[in-house]
Order: structure tokens, then sequence, then C-alpha cells
């Protein structure tokens, strides 16, 4: 997944990702809603399944995008 992520910061200069590990930090991760891994999130939107496509993280992110000039 970072790889893809890395990628899409080309396109998306401003796009900021922040790695979270899961297991030494427990309680952000229930604080956030992340009840599975990995999961992608962005304010109360997210994405998370056991594998995420490469095409699923671009959606995503391109949503996010397409919502935010709508604001």
């Amino acid at each position: 997944m970072g790889r893809v992520l890395r990628k899409l910061q080309e396109k998306f200069s401003d796009l900021t990702i922040e790695e979270i590990e899961v297991t030494t930090h427990p309680l952000f991760s229930l604080r956030h809603g992340v009840k599975m891994i990995p999961t992608l999130a962005a304010g109360n939107k997210k994405l998370s399944g056991i594998f995420l496509s490469q095409q699923k993280i671009r959606e995503f992110i391109e949503n996010l995008y397409d919502d935010s000039k709508k604001l």
C-alpha cells in the first residue's frame, strides 16, 4: 500500500501520509475507529480491507480530492 500512496503523492502534491503502528498504539486505533488492518482514513472516511487494490486506494484518494473541491 505504501508504494501506491507514494505514487499518488506525485499526482496530489499536498497529500500527507501518516503511518500509525497499531500494535504499539492500540488506543489511537480504537479512538479513530480502526477495526481492520490496513485502513486508510481521512476525516470521517475510511477504507479498509484485508487486500486493498491499487484501484481502490486511488479511487479513495481521488474521491477525497473531489469532495474537497465541492466545499
